[in-house]
């Protein structure tokens, strides 16, 4: 596919119709972004903005329990694939620049609009997942986004990075990245996100993300690699340090 970009006020549309072409916008309930006027700002006490992509109204919240954050005052006409942001999740989106997080996608062909985490530099969609979602939904986003790599929250259930450090049970011969994998444990994170057509990566809370480069959901048993979290941030445009401009008190979820 090419990469042809055409410059538009709100972003960049790409030239084959295939692919959505989007702006930059808002993601989700505990959303860092809103339109105040013509500005793109992140939330304070009082302040009322515009969702980029519902156009519905949006509140500012800036408590002392949860990251500020902007909420909608009504969600039913925003995107349904919204979920509330953990700290993991604000995390890994502030390794990116500004303006490459909560990037609004519209479709040429039917005008349905979704919000990516982060668009790379790469052209790349980078989804950051901490809630389970069906494989519908996982299928519904990669043929919308057609670009795309999964970014697994492995820390989100308690035991699953217990379970994958007891299901290494080797390492490759000619590549000592690549891990061969038997899962321990009733989990199915696993056997789950080998039904993605796009790459995922798991981060199971260290300076490591894990490919899933293959798995069989009844043998159990498949390969992983290593990679350098820093350079996996690094290579899609990020940065190693995140970017922390707003505020932070007690995040709600982990």
């Amino acid at each position: 596919m090419g990469r042809d970009r055409i410059r538009c006020e709100s972003g960049w549309r790409l030239k084959n119709n295939s692919m959505p072409f989007f702006y930059f916008g808002a993601s989700n309930n505990f959303m860092r972004y809103a339109y105040v006027g013509h500005e793109r700002v992140e939330p304070q006490k009082g302040l009322r903005g515009l969702c980029a992509c519902c156009g519905g109204e949006l509140i500012a919240k800036c408590g002392h329990f949860k990251i500020h954050h902007w909420a909608h005052k009504d969600l039913k006409s925003c995107d349904p694939w919204w979920e509330n942001e953990s700290e993991w999740h604000r995390q890994w989106k502030s390794h990116f620049p500004p303006e490459r997080q909560e990037v609004v996608f519209v479709s040429p062909a039917t005008q349905e609009k979704h919000i990516a985490d982060v668009y790379s530099e790469k052209g790349v969609i980078l989804e950051f997942q901490s809630y389970a979602i069906d494989v519908e939904e996982v299928r519904a986003r990669e043929n919308f986004y057609q670009q795309l790599v999964w970014v697994i929250n492995g820390v989100k259930n308690e035991f699953d990075k217990f379970y994958f450090a007891q299901s290494i049970v080797g390492t490759d011969p000619n590549d000592s990245m690549l891990k061969n994998v038997k899962w321990f444990g009733r989990s199915k994170l696993f056997a789950k996100w080998a039904q993605a057509t796009k790459q995922v990566y798991f981060d199971f809370g260290t300076d490591i993300v894990w490919h899933l480069v293959r798995f069989d959901s009844n043998s159990k048993t498949g390969q992983v690699r290593a990679y350098e979290k820093e350079k996996f941030i690094q290579f899609y445009g990020g940065t190693s340090k995140p970017i922390l401009s707003f505020q932070q008190s007690a995040f709600g979820d982990r």
